[in-house]
């Protein structure tokens, strides 16, 4: 067949011949072959390695990678190339009699669950119910009663969906969790079959046919903004909906499912649905089934009960052996204290009801005034939060106690913006070796950093040497009780530990399930007796240990440790919490003291950084 090209006529383009698809690195199996074989032959090689050996080639070193891992003896990944059991499927990775070792497995809980998260916000749902419309309001006549009919089912979920979250009367912003059964029959969308939905969606690619046919109809028209603030491409917003129906398929006590209405004249993406995985328990024995063993290791594993509970309930303790060993650091090169006084003798307390007292913010500062006159080059103070970390420094701004730090140290703060973190920290470094040249000229001796727990600095930043010599947490950070998904987690471990302390309890378990409506947080940690309270206490604990941890990074490293709340020195006996002294480290636990006053602090700061002084300039 001869095709005229030239139709100046009509002066229509012809349609050029359909190309091979795939990609042109892929197609040559032999040029894969021979990437492996080059790669075995060079042994272990970094990412940069693995594309100029490709390039030469002539091959992907993507692919070809991945087809070794099926013959490797040692596979590095990271968490969700693992965890997750459709990219261990697509990497082809067997763990039948395999070891598994992962790293900073504290993580590892609460990681299983969001991996299984699935969130759409208002402003989503209407994206997609705009492309559905349309779509099918054009190609109504040419579907498929088949393809026409599930199309039909994904606009009556979305619109139920949108319902539900703006059904809103009062006008005030409010939140519930309901199983997600409940979540079904209250939509009146029990008897739609979400698995065959689902199929449907993936085999029909249904997602890139209706926004394509959107964004060409938007580009034409420009009727359309599908680019609805953050919440990105109209492929993403169909695909959060996928998602979130995925999520209907699991069990029925797997998760919860949050319902976060907007307020009356609010913003579309202050509301939302959520679903929350609470069982890591169940997706972590995929790998404990098929593993010969797996080593969980991590710097803050324990209490491993809390571990243990989280991530293998049902596993017999005998199965588990937990091994732990001191630090190589020597015991005088740390000096932790829980400080429970200030100056002027006024007891430190920072709970939410007392740390924004004016009084309480003073003290505090005139605490950081004398400090910094004993400890020398860096110091790293952490707050619970960025609001109480602005509240105490634009209060420090006012009463001038910025400017007497700043007469001593340089004073830094932690950014919001991880894209500026570097930069302060590159700042702040350079403030201190500069300080040690010239410190007597100038009488600044150091700088302060005002850090926040949980941001971008308390955890994969190593404070060694002269920018950590002492760290500094303000408070216990207990996470906030409002937390929804904070508060579900909780009641699913306490259900957890209770129906494995008295038996499997079916109305243990499902002690809340009939809770539609959220309870204060406060009052369900009330109700917590066992493992829901100790998971709270652990998570504000491991927020403390991985915080004061940076700044010990080395066998001649040495810091001191000011813990400056006066519950820190408290018992068990004395509070219905546990003693939160008996969460830090064993190699921290065993060197901290109490001090009753300011001068013992003074006293032991002095003397501790003239000992490691004089160390150093031995070695």
């Amino acid at each position: 067949m001869v095709v005229n090209t030239q139709l100046e006529d009509d002066k229509r383009k012809v349609r050029p011949a359909k190309r091979s698809c795939g990609c042109p690195m892929l197609r040559s199996r032999s040029l894969l072959k021979e990437f492996s074989s080059e790669v075995s032959n060079q042994g272990a090689l970094d990412i940069e390695d693995l594309a100029q050996i490709g390039k030469k080639i002539g091959t992907c070193p993507y692919y070809g990678s991945r087809d070794m891992v099926r013959s490797a003896d040692l596979v590095v990944l990271p968490y969700q190339s693992l965890l997750l059991k459709s990219a261990r499927e697509s990497l082809g990775l067997n763990l039948k009699n395999s070891v598994v070792i992962i790293d900073e497995a504290h993580n590892l809980a609460d990681s299983l669950s969001n991996m299984y998260n699935s969130k759409i916000t208002s402003s989503q749902l209407k994206a997609v119910l705009s492309c559905l419309d349309e779509y099918l309001d054009r190609f109504y006549n040419v579907l498929g009663a088949g393809n026409r009919r599930y199309i039909q089912t994904l606009t009556v979920l979305t619109k139920s969906f949108i319902r539900v979250l703006i059904n809103n009367q009062d006008g005030a912003s409010t939140m519930s969790s309901m199983t997600i059964n409940q979540f079904l029959f209250s939509l009146d969308i029990d008897n739609i079959n979400i698995v065959k939905l689902c199929q449907f969606v993936k085999e029909s690619n249904i997602i890139h046919k209706v926004c394509g046919y959107a964004n060409k109809l938007s580009s034409i028209q420009n009727q359309f903004d599908l680019q609805l603030h953050d919440e990105g491409s109209s492929i993403a917003c169909f695909q959060a909906l996928v998602d979130f129906l995925r999520s209907l398929l699991n069990s029925n006590d797997d998760g919860r499912i949050i319902v976060a209405k907007q307020k009356l004249g609010g913003q579309p993406d202050e509301a939302y649905l959520k679903f929350v995985m609470l069982c890591a328990e169940k997706i972590f024995s995929e790998v404990t089934q098929d593993a010969y063993a797996v080593i969980l290791a991590g710097g803050t594993l324990q209490p491993i009960e809390e571990t243990r509970l989280r991530l293998c309930p049902s596993l017999p303790p005998t199965d588990i052996k937990f091994f732990t060993c001191n630090h190589i650091v020597p015991p005088e090169s740390i000096l932790p204290i829980a400080v429970t006084r200030g100056p002027s003798g006024k007891a430190f307390d920072f709970s939410y009801n007392s740390r924004s007292s004016p009084s309480m913010i003073e003290e505090l500062g005139r605490f950081i005034c004398n400090i910094i006159t004993v400890v020398p080059e860096g110091v790293v103070m952490f707050f619970s939060s960025y609001d109480y970390e602005r509240r105490v420094y634009d209060a420090w701004m006012t009463t001038g106690t910025i400017s007497r730090i700043s007469k001593k140290k340089h004073v830094f703060r932690e950014p919001r913006n991880s894209a500026d973190v570097e930069a302060v920290l590159n700042k702040y470094k350079e403030a201190i070796e500069s300080c040690s040249n010239f410190s007597q000229d100038t009488g600044v001796n150091g700088a302060l950093l005002l850090a926040v727990v949980g941001g971008k600095i308390s955890e994969g930043i190593n404070f060694s040497n002269g920018m950590g010599r002492c760290v500094i947490m303000v408070g216990l950070p207990y996470p906030s009780p409002s937390d929804v998904e904070l508060i579900e987690t909780i009641k699913h471990i306490e259900s957890i530990s209770s129906s494995f302390s008295v038996g499997d309890d079916k109305a243990l378990s499902r002690k809340y399930d009939d809770e539609c409506e959220l309870q204060p947080g406060y009052d369900i940690l009330r109700k917590c007796t066992r493992g829901g309270r100790e998971y709270y206490e652990n998570l504000c604990m491991k927020a403390v240990n991985q915080s004061i941890g940076r700044a010990i990074r080395h066998i001649n490293d040495y810091a001191a440790m000011l813990l400056v709340d006066s519950r820190y020195a408290q018992t068990s006996s004395t509070k219905s919490f546990s003693c939160p002294a008996d969460k830090l480290p064993q190699w921290i636990k065993a060197r901290l003291s109490c001090a009753q006053n300011y001068g013992e602090v003074h006293r032991s700061l002095h003397q501790f950084f003239k000992f490691n002084k004089k160390n150093v300039e031995i070695l």
